[in-house]
Order: structure tokens, then C-alpha cells, then sequence
């Protein structure tokens, strides 16, 4: 039924309301008008410019350039397939055509009844556990053809808004209490942060340096609530725990912590023990939990799920583990938690430190930027310390879109705080009284944890007026992006914070000088703000004890696609990609070998057996025309296409260019089209000789990353892997 004017204008006007006084409230208001109406109606752009003070072609403009954004209606339930290379490595092009025969829509349609829109998405950030779907804002894993039909069809019986297990039923949240009301407004028919609900943990007291242990009787029982963990049926294996434990009438405590990263033994129960210690079984299925409890679960269970502890997985003992230190070891939500395990501790140092201080000691521990820049980030904060402005900001980016990564998700899921302590670090480092979190709206778990740490922070005066009594201010926004990819650029973000398109901006000025509303900034990565708090805490020569050549600290790797072992693996710089994909990833899940290997995200190169001994850090990538980027590791097996896969790095380049230059616009679109030519072997070498050309032309001609350093993968394709390209005597 369309919206009357009124209605319109009713809701126009409360969406302003609500962001008054707000920088750059144009998507904000969108996003809230959207989740009233279910798009933007054209009725709308005129009430909103008006509103706002701007023109309607700049509202137009910001609604038509970003892909979540709708002028039209959509069905009731969206689903977004997953197209990243994580996911095509196993099997998401064969679960993308099924999707589109199975509902009669290709992607941007919806079914006749109304029901269904059917829309891409180009990473979900659960990259271990592919192929993943988006089911309203319930993502699922591992999903097959037959699963895609078994929750369409939960779906249909209105089970299907809330993340289900691999055995199919629906599940909600253990002991859940209210959210904080500052979340995202969602499309039609999907929950905002504000209205899911978290569970909110009791006080307790806690030991400094260890875990928390509990002061009841109760035995206390982790069952993690991340993405991966709760597409893999993590909320249905709680329900299960509590239901068993109530017929035995055995009393425990069930808290939520975040993951450990082992996606691979997702979902992981872990129980603590008199002395503060764990125990792990996984992964554990709903189905499981009978068993676990004959067995003698909570207590001394003798089950084949039984791990021992983190000490005996050596997945777990081989880490080196100092950003995800507290990862999966305390609920994400309890300041106390955090305070046990060292939490805040950088932040008390720094607020009895000079600003000049502060950054010399990021200077010395050698920290770079972790989103793929590499950027020494203590030159950066120099810059904007030594820069004169009224008023300084502090952004982190959190639009974590390359296939394969998923970091900077886990930590603001399962370490929410150090992030927060990590940024107002920086602002007392620089001069900065007010910080934004510019977060991708794919993550909709780590928008509600991130959003209630942020709430709980300011109520215990880590954030906002007067830090713990210390005279010095610190005020923090949560940001929701609206799915550009182009917008994980540091001037294409501070755009889309202004409210704005995302285009890049040219360079110079750089950001540190003339950054978000034309004042000095710091742009960093989420990573880069959670390792200076770190740094503060322990000191900037024991960072430095980590690390090699240049690359000092540790790396956060990402073990995705057709790989056995996925998950995050911090280690210290310097290890091979081999020991990664075998030692820690075992090879190939399924059990066919390794062909290729992609590095850095879909802007990677793609590396070939004989290079996979290459040590990973900065420099020797470099040496051999990869790059680590942001830590995303994505494997393929022997079937891969080659082919295929340089051809949708053009079109990814297609689909998420911000259209500024014309290398970049136009030629991704002629990329796609003569990699189609040459699969048709029309003008195979004349076509190959022009693609390099083309190649040539986007890497120096490109204004970003995005068009330089799309040709990365497409060359690696074709030098290494020849044969898929109807080169013969190419080495393979």
C-alpha cells in the first residue's frame, strides 16, 4: 500500500529530529526513512533536502550511489547472496544460480507474491565458513543448494528472522535484555540494533590478570554470540544447554562471550573451572547437548567433543595472541571483564602523559596501519598533533569489505572496549575531542555489541565529559555505512561521514592536514586504534619484540575460502603463507589440492604453489607483486577457474567504483569484456597484449587503489595460471 503524504512527511520529520545537530546527517536520516518505509520514495528527496539544507539532486545522488539504499519498494524478506571470493571458492556460484532458478528472480527482482527480494552482497565478513547468506539480518553459514531451500522454507513459516542452526531450527538469545536505543534503522521487516535485543551480564567480581570467576555455585558456561558463531547455530546449542540443564535441575550461568576465532570448532563451549580455568568442546550442535550431559557435562565430561584447554588445541597454543589477547575469554559487554585482562590500563598511562609523549611511544613500537596502507601510524598522529585546528577528529574505519577479512568484525564483537580505549588514546595523543566509527552495514552483530559498549562506556566515564575525573573530554559516534565498498578509502569515508557520495577526494591535502569537515584527522584502521592500546599498556619496546624487518608486531591473519581450519590466526610477521594454509589451515576443506591462493583481499594478487614459501610481512610480498593487505587469506582448490576469477575482479571493480576517474569506470567495464572475449578464444593474444595494456592504464592512471590495483589480480591470473586462459605453454 503506498504511504500517504502525510505519513511521508510524518516520518521525514522524526528521522530529523533524531539526528538534529548531527555531522552529516543525510545518511542517518535515509537509513531511519528506509527502515520506516522499506525504501526511499520519491515524495521524500524534497522533505528531506529541505530539511537538511541541501539541493535534491545531492540527495538523489547519495540515495542512487549506494547499493542499500532503494527508490523502490522491495519484498518482505531480503536475501543478500554472498559473491566474494571466499565464497566462491566453495561452491557460491553454483549456490548463487540455485538461489535465482529456486526463487524465479534474478538478483535486484522480487517475487511475484511479494515475498522475497533477491539482492548481491560482495563479503559478509564470514569468510570461514563459506558459502554465507543474509537472510533479513540473519546471516547463515556453510550454506549448500538443499540449505538454501530448508531456510526459505523456515522462512515461509515465519521462522526465519532469527540465525538458525546447521540442523535448521529457529533460535533466539539466552537471558536477553534491551539494547541501547542508538542503533541503525534496518530495511522493512528487519529488526534495528535499537530493538535487538543483548544479553546484559550481572555484576560480578573478577580477579586482575585472569578471566572473571564466578562468586555463585553456578558453573559458568561460554557459548559465543559473533557472526560466525551464530550462523553456525550457536544460539540454538544455548537453548539447548539451558533446557538440558533445568531437567537435570544442574545450576549454571550462561554468558556470551566472543569467539576465539577457531571457526573452524564453531560453535565452541567452553566451561570454567574452580581455578578461573576452561574447558572447550566443539563444535557442538544442538543435537549434541544430551549427549554432552549423559556424559557428565558441565563437570568432567568424557565426550568425544571434549578439547581439553586452549593449551591443548595447538591451533590455539601456536598463536602469539596480543590484539585478540581477550578474544573469546570474557563477555564482550562487561567493563569489569575487560578490566581484568589488562583493559584500560594504556588509558590510564596516557591520561597522566603529555600528547608528544603518547606518540612517540606509538613511533617507537614501530606500529603501521593494519587496513593495507601500511602507514607508520605514529607519523600520522605526529602529523595531526603538530597541526593547528579548533577542532581535531579521530575516525576509525570499520568498513571492513575485502573477501576474506573478517578481524576487524571479531574484535568489535568479541573486544568492543579496546577498541573504544584505542581511540580515545588517540584523541588524548593528538588533540581530539570527538571520534566516529564508520562501520559497514553487513555487520549488523557487531553494530548492536559495538553500540551497547559505547553506551556502557560512557555510564562508567571512559567516555564523553571529564574521563575518570581527568578534566580531559572524549565523546564517540557509531556510523552505519551504506554497502560501498569504495568507502573503505579514507577520503571516500570521511565523503559518506559528511553525508555526502563516497568519492575520493584528491591527494593532497591528506586527511591529517584537511580531513573530516576540512579539520585535521586520523584515519585508522580498527586493528591499528586496538594495538595502540596495547602499546600504551605494555610499553612500546615489548611490541617491538614481535615482529621482523620493518613489520613489527604481530599479523592478524584470516584463513578463508576452501580451507579446513578457517578462522583468525595472530601470529608475529615473518611466518610463511605455507606454515599458514597447512600447519594452521590444513590444507583444503575439501580434501582436493591447492592451486591458488589470493592475498590481500580481491585487490590481491593471486599466488601460485611455488610462491607460498614467501615470508608474510610487507616488504617480501612486495618482492614478488603481492601484498598482505588487510590479512585475508583466500584458498582455492584445483577446480578454480582462473579465468573466471580475473574476470569478476573486473567486475567487482565495476560494481564498486566510485566513478571519479575514468581508468577505473570504464576500464573495469572494458576489463570484463575482453576477459570474456579471450573465454571465447575470438582474439585470444591480440586481446591478452591489450589487456595488459589496459592493466597499465588503470595502475597509473587511477586515482585510488581501487582501479590501480585491480589489474593485481587479473595479471597474476593469467602469468600463473596460464592454461585457464588458453596459454599452454604458461606455468600453471
Amino acid at each position: 500500500m503506498a504511504e500517504s503524504t502525510t505519513q511521508i512527511q510524518d516520518i521525514v520529520e522524526a528521522a530529523v529530529e533524531n539526528t538534529r545537530g548531527k555531522l552529516g546527517a543525510l545518511l542517518p536520516v535515509l537509513h531511519q526513512v528506509q527502515h520506516q518505509l522499506g525504501h526511499i520514495p520519491s515524495e521524500a528527496v524534497p522533505l528531506i533536502a529541505k530539511a537538511l539544507n541541501l539541493s535534491r539532486a545531492e540527495v538523489q545522488g547519495v540515495v542512487g550511489f549506494y547499493h542499500d539504499f532503494r527508490r523502490e519498494p522491495c519484498g518482505k524478506t531480503m536475501i543478500h547472496v554472498c559473491r566474494a571470493e571466499a565464497c566462491q571458492a566453495t561452491g557460491g556460484r553454483a549456490l548463487e544460480a540455485h538461489a535465482k532458478k529456486r526463487l524465479g528472480i534474478d538478483f535486484g527482482e522480487t517475487t511475484a507474491d511479494g515475498r522475497y527480494t533477491l539482492e548481491p552482497v560482495y563479503c559478509l565478513g564470514n569468510c570461514a565458513c563459506t558459502p554465507s547468506i543474509r537472510i533479513g539480518d540473519a546471516i547463515h553459514a556453510r550454506v549448500t543448494p538443499e540449505r538454501f531451500d530448508e531456510l526459505v522454507a523456515a522462512t515461509n513459516r515465519g521462522e526465519g528472522a532469527a540465525p538458525t542452526s546447521s540442523s535448521g531450527g529457529p533460535s533466539k538469545f539466552v537471558g536477553a535484555a534491551q539494547a541501547s536505543e542508538a542503533g541503525r534503522f534496518s530495511p522493512a521487516g528487519e529488526r534495528s540494533a535499537a530493538e535487538t535485543p543483548l544479553r546484559v551480564p550481572a555484576p560480578r567480581r573478577s580477579r586482575r590478570g585472569a578471566a572473571p570467576a564466578s562468586t555463585s555455585d553456578a558453573t559458568r558456561i561460554y557459548v559465543p554470540m559473533d557472526t560466525t558463531a551464530l550462523a553456525l547455530g550457536a544460539d540454538a546449542v544455548a537453548a539447548a544447554i539451558a533446557a538440558e540443564a533445568d531437567k537435570a535441575a544442574i545450576e549454571i550461568e550462561i554468558i556470551r562471550n566472543g569467539s576465539r576465532g577457531a571457526f573452524w570448532l564453531e560453535p565452541l563451549v567452553e566451561v570454567a573451572d574452580a581455578e578461573g580455568g576452561r574447558h572447550l568442546l566443539g563444535p557442538v550442535r544442538p543435537q549434541d547437548v544430551p549427549a554432552l550431559f549423559a556424559a557428565g557435562f558441565p563437570v568432567d565430561c568424557d565426550h568425544v567433543l571434549s578439547l581439553g584447554g586452549p593449551k591443548d588445541i595447538p591451533w590455539l597454543a601456536r598463536q602469539q595472541r596480543l590484539t585478540f589477547a581477550r578474544a573469546g575469554r570474557i563477555d564482550p559487554l562487561s567493563i569489569e571483564d575487560y578490566e581484568a585482562l589488562e583493559g584500560f590500563d594504556g588509558l590510564r598511562l596516557a591520561l597522566k602523559m603529555e600528547p608528544q609523549a603518547i606518540v612517540d611511544e606509538v613511533k617507537e613500537s614501530g606500529l603501521r596501519g593494519r587496513g593495507g596502507a601500511a602507514f607508520p601510524t605514529g607519523i600520522k598522529w605526529q602529523t595531526v598533533l603538530d597541526a593547528e585546528a579548533d577542532q581535531k577528529y579521530i575516525v576509525c574505519n570499520a568498513d571492513e569489505g575485502d573477501s576474506g577479512t573478517f578481524a576487524d568484525r571479531l574484535l568489535m564483537e568479541a573486544d568492543p572496549y579496546q577498541l573504544i580505549e584505542g581511540m580515545i588514546v588517540a584523541g588524548l595523543a593528538v588533540g581530539a575531542t570527538e571520534g566516529y566509527v564508520y562501520l559497514r552495514s553487513e555487520y549488523p552483530m557487531a553494530e548492536r555489541v559495538f553500540s551497547e559498549a559505547i553506551r556502557r562506556a560512557e555510564g562508567a566515564a571512559y567516555l564523553g565529559n571529564d574521563i575518570l575525573g581527568s578534566g580531559k573530554d572524549f565523546h564517540l559516534e557509531l556510523r552505519i555505512g551504506a554497502n560501498a565498498y569504495i568507502c573503505g578509502e579514507e577520503t571516500s569515508l570521511l565523503e559518506s561521514l559528511e553525508g555526502k557520495r563516497g568519492l575520493i577526494r584528491y591527494k593532497p591535502p591528506l586527511p591529517a592536514i584537511k580531513g573530516l569537515m576540512g579539520k585535521p584527522t586520523v584515519v585508522n584502521n580498527v586493528l591499528s586504534l586496538g594495538a595502540a592500546s596495547t602499546i600504551l599498556a605494555r610499553g612500546a619496546k615489548h611490541y617491538l619484540q614481535f615482529g621482523s624487518g620493518k613489520s613489527r608486531g604481530t599479523l592478524t591473519v584470516q584463513l578463508a575460502g576452501n580451507i579446513k581450519r578457517g578462522g583468525l590466526v595472530e601470529i608475529a610477521f615473518g611466518h610463511t603463507l605455507r606454515e599458514l594454509v597447512e600447519d594452521f589451515g590444513g590444507g583444503t576443506a575439501s580434501g582436493r589440492p591447492m592451486r591458488a591462493i589470493q592475498v590481500g583481499g580481491p585487490l590481491g594478487a593471486y599466488l601460485p604453489e611455488w610462491q607460498w614459501d614467501v615470508p608474510l610481512d610487507y616488504e617480501e610480498l612486495a618482492k614478488i607483486g603481492g601484498m598482505l593487505g588487510h590479512g585475508g587469506i583466500v584458498v582455492f582448490d584445483d577446480t578454480v577457474d582462473m579465468l573466471e576469477q580475473a574476470r569478476f575482479a573486473m567486475e567487482f571493480c565495476a560494481v564498486e567504483s566510485c566513478g571519479k576517474c575514468t581508468p577505473c569506470r570504464v576500464g573495469s567495464v572494458r576489463g570484463m569484456e575482453l576477459i570474456e572475449r579471450i573465454a571465447r578464444g575470438e582474439r585470444r593474444e591480440a586481446d591478452l597484449d591489450l589487456l595488459e595494456e589496459l592493466c597499465t592504464t588503470m595502475v597509473d592512471g587511477s586515482l585510488c587503489a581501487m582501479g590501480g590495483l585491480t589489474p593485481y589480480p587479473v595479471r597474476s591470473a593469467v602469468k600463473h595460471f596460464g592454461r585457464d586462459f588458453g596459454l599452454d605453454d604458461q606455468p600453471q
